[in-house]
């Protein structure tokens, strides 16, 4: 999916991020180390922190303050996975695996608001009215991508489920990044909209590369399945891949958590079969998008961020060749 090296990893400063993020989450509580651990070993790719230091070093070099910024963005979206482990009452969702066994609703709900909380703490030390702002309104997308990620059956989530919920939780954490580095920046308001929509679009491509990853590997599909994460190639196939008899009794299948659902190997077959070029047409799209809105800031040197554009094509499954 991504692949960066240590080299680009010192470049976009990802150590002085890691560092921030182990310095604000102090050792006050219980589970931080294991918070730590998620935050810092599950974010391989690093993408959201990566796009936010090359948006803030086209205006200068980045500071303290991005480093913060860029911290906030994984605590925001941590926050978003703990709060997501009260969908289904009394259930340990297992999500966040370095800390399995702790988890019910009230400990991810407390440990989740600890995250925001600390992320606004910092905000308001920054004392930045718009980036502050900026963020709020986030929060509240990534708050109701959650409300409308539980509003309905899982296994009746359809390609426009997918869509809203990854607009509002996903792609706004990018959108937001881009745009508070564009703030501390100084850039125009047309500046800061532009990188606004190039962060939008390459966190859609990101979500969506992530999810065919996923159903590529049988086992982390149905891990997937287990946690009722909506999945976009799924999700298509189950609305214009399959003839509406077939359609539901996949959806029965997916309805049937407990025990682990058996989705048939020759069903996992022609889901890949059917998804692969739809899916990766997609994600070309929101790239390309992505790649017009750079060259939309032709009075800035935006070679860096076209770089994060150039995703890695997913080679293509044996069941699928």
């Amino acid at each position: 999916m991504f692949h960066f090296s240590e080299a680009e990893n010192t470049q976009d400063r990802i150590p002085e991020v890691h560092q921030t993020i182990l310095e604000r989450l102090g050792d006050s509580l219980p589970f931080v180390p294991q918070i730590a651990g998620h935050l810092l070993e599950e974010k391989k790719e690093q993408l959201r922190s990566r796009m936010t230091v090359r948006c803030a070093e086209l205006f200068k070099p980045a500071d303290d303050r991005i480093f913060d910024l860029a911290g906030i963005l994984e605590f925001l979206h941590a926050s978003s996975l703990l709060h997501r482990q009260v969908r289904k009452p009394g259930e340990a969702r297992r999500q966040l695996k370095p800390i399995q066994g702790i988890w019910g609703n009230e400990a991810s709900v407390l440990l989740g608001d600890y995250l925001l909380s600390i992320s606004f703490e910092i905000l308001t030390g920054a004392g930045n009215l718009e980036i502050l702002e900026t963020i709020s309104t986030t929060t509240q997308n990534i708050a109701l991508g959650q409300m409308q990620e539980v509003s309905q059956p899982f296994a009746d989530s359809s390609p426009e489920t997918w869509e809203k919920i990854t607009q509002l939780k996903h792609a706004s954490l990018f959108r937001a990044g881009a745009v508070c580095a564009s703030i501390w920046g100084e850039a125009s308001p047309h500046t800061s909209e532009t990188l606004g929509k190039f962060g939008f679009e390459l966190g859609m491509a990101s979500l969506l590369q992530k999810d065919l990853e996923t159903v590529c590997d049988h086992d982390l599909m149905i891990q997937a399945i287990e946690k009722e994460k909506v999945l976009y190639p799924m999700c298509l196939w189950l609305e214009k891949g399959l003839e509406p008899g077939d359609s539901k009794r996949v959806r029965e299948i997916l309805s049937n958590l407990h025990p682990t659902p058996d989705f048939l190997e020759k069903d996992w077959k022609k889901l890949l079969s059917w998804c692969w070029i739809p899916v990766q047409q997609k994600i070309e799209a929101h790239l390309e998008l992505a790649r017009f809105h750079l060259d939309q800031l032709d009075d800035l040197e935006c070679s860096n961020l076209r770089k994060l554009t150039e995703f890695e094509t997913q080679p293509v499954p044996e069941t699928v060749s």
